[in-house]
């Protein structure tokens, strides 16, 4: 009985097909990437933006106190919260960093410090007087308009990649690390046409991006 020629491919690709999504459904394949992360023994450096503040506690053996003050996280964000919704408290690379610090001993936390709050008006009036603004960083700060932009540099420095923070847009991204803009935009698999003023946090929050150290690494290649 002869077989027709078309028939054969056929038959292997919906054999191939049905074995990948069979797989998917009952949890053997997966290309999310988080059942790559041992929840039971993480470390620091396994921390992902889509994990909450209690997996982070639970995968660390800490208590959720004890990240609550590493992190220096307000007492009314929910533990359920996830990292990459949180960009505006603590960036996911900071957090990292200060749990790391924690762990290994070099930080220590301060059961008798006051609240952030009560110390910043104080150390604010001080610490930068209104002569010591130069006009240009003057220009620059109103250049983003609602004052949550960052910091100005000094004419000629460069942001440092892993200084880049979820309240940046895109443009002051390519403008501060001296970045081409279009060429960010490839770097990150972002359609040309994506408006150069939508900030980094409004990309993780539709899931356009995965976190900030993914702008991080990125501007990094490019400005080596």
């Amino acid at each position: 009985m002869s077989v027709n020629r078309l028939l054969m491919p056929i038959i292997v690709i919906t054999v191939l097909l049905g074995t990948v999504l069979g797989s998917q459904i009952i949890g053997i394949w997966s290309i999310s990437g988080r059942t790559s992360v041992d929840m039971g023994e993480l470390s620091p450096e396994d921390i992902k933006g889509w994990m909450t503040l209690q997996q982070v506690a639970d995968g660390l053996d800490l208590s959720i106190e004890e990240v609550y003050q590493v992190g220096g996280i307000p007492a009314d964000v929910s533990p359920d919260s996830a990292l990459k919704d949180m960009e505006d408290v603590i960036e996911v690379s900071a957090l990292r960093e200060a749990l790391a610090d924690y762990l290994s001993g070099s930080e220590t936390i301060e059961p008798t410090a006051e609240p952030a709050a009560d110390i910043v008006p104080t150390i604010e009036v001080e610490s930068t007087p209104t002569s010591a603004v130069t006009p240009a960083a003057t220009v620059e700060a109103q250049h983003t308009g609602d004052g949550t932009g960052p910091t100005p540099l000094p004419e000629g420095q460069l942001l440092p990649a892993d200084q880049i923070k979820g309240r940046m847009t895109l443009r002051e991204v390519s403008d501060q690390c001296a970045v081409d803009l279009d060429t960010l935009l490839a770097a990150l698999n972002l359609p040309p046409d994506t408006g150069p003023d939508t900030q980094l946090k409004t990309l993780i929050e539709e899931g356009v991006l995965d976190e900030v150290t993914q702008v991080q690494e990125a501007v990094a290649a490019l400005q080596e």
